[in-house]
């Protein structure tokens, strides 16, 4: 049914790939939120929710800067927000089952090249089976899926290629501990990306000597950059008691503050956290008693 879903709404142009990927899908929204007179403070990591009387006043930058506000939002993963933001002083049964109970999005490992060859002609998406198989830290794969990019042009120069091998679960609790001895860290990403090459190379003959970036990608990557627990790509794993849902935009017991992201949209991904902050404005407005408009009269 999936599959079904996608192909329909991409025959009728309701969904397809964004030009130039999440980031200039992400900075249109950006420029439309500019455009309405917002502001955006980059590299600014918030550390605390403020709290008075039970009501969320501001934020605490990890640089000790303080910002106050009417209202708080919070995109932010939710694990992070609700127990370290907030010390966990606003929860409830519930919400403790989600984050001790429900299972998330397993994490994984993406290795991401940047090839001198023009891969145009070739599939865009295969997964190889291997002859040998991968070990991926504690684990072993015996199927790799690999993926390029040259069907949006500005992913790439002219003649080259972006090439992932992406979507290769693994355990956050491996690559987490051994994230404690770094050079042990970078010595097994630099052999898996060496790996995956060499299986490249049996694919695309002549590859290895084309490669000129190598980036890898591990769950504690995610978690550093993203802030996401346990380095979990899309929140929740949907299961027969989690289904697809919208859980609760606000907390119990806190006043003037909402939640949105891939933590309250069962589904997760681009377009659900997008949705997640639609739906939170509308949340706000029904309080205030003000209309809900998508247009700047």
């Amino acid at each position: 049914m999936a599959v079904l879903w996608l192909l329909t709404n991409s025959h009728i142009h309701n969904a397809g790939w964004p030009v130039g990927g999440s980031l200039e899908f992400a900075r249109s929204i950006e420029k439309r939120y500019l455009s309405l007179g917002g502001e955006v403070q980059y590299h600014a990591p918030v550390e605390k929710i403020l709290v008075e009387n039970d009501r969320a006043i501001g934020v605490r930058l990890a640089d000790g800067t303080e910002h106050h506000a009417d209202l708080i939002v919070s995109t932010a993963d939710g694990h992070t927000t609700i127990f370290d933001m907030l010390d966990g002083k606003y929860v409830n049964d519930k919400i403790r089952h989600y984050y001790d109970e429900w299972p998330i999005s397993e994490p994984y490992i993406q290795i991401s090249l940047g090839v001198a060859h023009d891969l145009s002609k070739e599939p865009h998406s295969i997964t190889l089976e291997l002859e040998e198989p991968l070990k991926v830290g504690d684990q072993v794969r015996r199927w790799l899926p690999i993926r390029h990019y040259c069907y949006d042009r500005s992913m790439a120069p002219a003649g080259k290629s972006v090439v992932t091998a992406s979507f290769i679960f693994v355990s956050y609790a491996y690559w987490k501990k051994l994230y404690e001895d770094r050079e042990r860290y970078k010595a097994e990403k630099q052999a898996l990306a060496e790996a995956v090459i060499d299986r490249l190379e049996q694919r695309f003959p002549g590859i290895k000597e084309q490669i000129e970036v190598v980036d890898v990608a591990t769950p504690v990557t995610y978690e550093r950059y993203t802030g996401n627990w346990r380095g979990s790509y899309m929140g929740w794993r949907t299961t027969t008691e989690t289904g697809i849902k919208m859980m609760s935009r606000t907390l119990p017991g806190l006043g003037s503050f909402y939640m949105a992201g891939q933590w309250v949209y069962m589904g997760g991904g681009v377009s659900g956290a997008i949705a997640s902050g639609r739906h939170a404005m509308q949340v706000i407005c029904k309080k205030d008693k003000r209309p809900f408009v998508t247009t700047v009269p």
